[in-house]
C-alpha cells in the first residue's frame, strides 16, 4: 500500500493515486476510511461509504495531506463526514471525493483537480484560437467533461 506516514490519526485527509487523478478520503481510525466512492470502483458512481484502508488504497501509494489552516478539528471533520454517510449524489465535476473532503475540513466544497482540468482545457482552447487552429484540435469544456 505504501503509506508515507504510518502515524496517521483519525480525521486525517488521505490521498491515494489513481491513473490520471488522485482519490481522497478521511481516516476514521482502526483501519477505516470514509470517502465518496464515486468512480473508485469503476464506471458506476457510488455513495459516501466507509471502507477499510487497503480497499481505499487499492494497492496504490497513499499519503496524508496536512491542513494547517483547517476550519474544523479532526473530530469535527469526522462528524461532518459521517453526517453524509450513504449520500448518493456523486458528480465528477460538482460533487466528487475531493469536494467532499474539502467540505468536511473547510466547510466549503471545492476540487482543485477539477479546477485545474478546466484551466488546462481553457488554456488549450485559447491556444487553439490564438494560433488560428494550426495543427491543434479545439478542446471545449463539453469535450473535457465527456472524457471523464
Amino acid at each position: 500500500m505504501g503509506l508515507f506516514n504510518k502515524n496517521i490519526k483519525a480525521g486525517d485527509h488521505l490521498i491515494t493515486e489513481r491513473l490520471g487523478y488522485t482519490h481522497h478520503g478521511i481516516y476514521l481510525g482502526r483501519n477505516k476510511v470514509i470517502h465518496y466512492s464515486g468512480l473508485a470502483a469503476g464506471l458506476r458512481a457510488g455513495p459516501v461509504e466507509i471502507t477499510d484502508l487497503s480497499t481505499f488504497s487499492q494497492g496504490k501509494r497513499t499519503y496524508v495531506s496536512h491542513h494547517s489552516n483547517r476550519v474544523f478539528s479532526h473530530g469535527q471533520t469526522i462528524k461532518r463526514a459521517r453526517s453524509r454517510l450513504s449520500e448518493d449524489k456523486y458528480n465528477l465535476l460538482l460533487n466528487n471525493c475531493e469536494h467532499f473532503i474539502n467540505w468536511c475540513i473547510y466547510g466549503k466544497a471545492s476540487s482543485p483537480q477539477v479546477t485545474k482540468m478546466f484551466t488546462r482545457g481553457l488554456s488549450i482552447g485559447m491556444m487553439h484560437v490564438s494560433l488560428g487552429g494550426v495543427g491543434l484540435a479545439p478542446i471545449g469544456l463539453r469535450a473535457i467533461a465527456k472524457r471523464f
